[in-house]
């Protein structure tokens, strides 16, 4: 796992450098309040579901959670149906924030699976983040998810692709790395001053996922996917780094100064063979 001493979002994030946009990702995960995030999270805390500005069970944090008997409100954020457990089963995936501290992604996943008429929790794993994801079907046919994600501290960014399979998820992004597919690390908004020397500042390193496209063949299954992204680098002086944290300021006027480099496009491709992805190839 990777250790930070400052995280600089609550939770997932986009802390994208200036030029850099959120990438274009095919999400499936649905907003609670329109995909019946209440009735889940009823089967998760019965009696207990509070609907405001979120969906949240309104009592102390669950004992099977990090913060068991304490610690901030734990609310539904996202909503993915499918068939996670086999080809017919009715599963849903419930991502949930609170909880849970930095280490473990300020959150988890819950899945739920219909049986009777009833929604019925499974599980709850710490550190599985699901509020990013998009469903693909294995050879088999039942479905697991492809998943992105960004985290950071003290001006650094990393940005992942990963994937998820409920069956035996992985806790990733801050948790820890199993089941990352692609990952890109940013730091402009550092402006090179983490070295030990400030004589000699850290070089800046821009690099960002634009897109990820997925593959089909013509029966709609999955052949593989494609990300598209970008990446540059340029060394910064002492007097540079001074200027660049001060246009950072808000009590300080800007002068529109920008050190970020210049990046060059470049793919990555992945074949999927009914079960896993497999990186094969890279194109600048």
């Amino acid at each position: 796992m990777r250790a930070l001493l400052i995280f600089a979002c609550v939770g997932l994030c986009w802390a994208q450098p200036r030029g850099a946009r959120k990438p274009v990702f095919p999400v499936d995960t649905q907003d609670p309040k329109l995909a019946g995030g209440a009735e889940l999270l009823e089967a998760v805390c019965p009696g207990h579901v509070d609907v405001g500005k979120e969906i949240q069970c309104k009592t102390e944090c669950p004992e099977f959670t990090g913060f068991a008997g304490g610690g901030p409100r734990w609310n539904a954020a996202g909503v993915i149906r499918g068939h996670f457990l086999s080809p017919s089963s009715d599963d849903v995936v419930l991502a949930m924030e609170g909880c849970e501290s930095h280490g473990a992604n300020f959150g988890g996943t819950i899945l739920l699976t219909r049986r009777s008429q009833k929604w019925r929790m499974l599980w709850y794993k710490a550190g599985v983040p699901t509020q990013q994801c998009h469903k693909i079907k294995r050879s088999d046919r039942r479905e697991i998810l492809i998943c992105i994600g960004s985290y950071g501290g003290q001006g650094n960014v990393w940005t992942a692709l990963y994937m998820e399979d409920l069956l035996s998820p992985y806790a990733t992004l801050m948790a820890g790395d199993a089941g990352i597919l692609f990952e890109v690390f940013d730091n402009i908004l550092t402006c090179g001053s983490m070295s030990d020397d400030p004589s000699k500042p850290t070089p800046l390193t821009r690099h960002y996922i634009e897109r990820v496209e997925f593959r089909t063949r013509p029966d709609g299954s999955i052949r593989g996917l494609s990300v598209l992204a970008r990446e540059g680098e340029r060394s910064m002086t002492s007097e540079q780094v001074q200027v660049c944290i001060a246009e950072q300021l808000p009590t300080r006027p800007h002068r529109g100064i920008d050190f970020s480099p210049p990046t060059k496009p470049y793919r990555v491709d992945f074949t999927f063979d009914g079960y896993s992805f497999k990186r094969y190839t890279l194109v600048k």
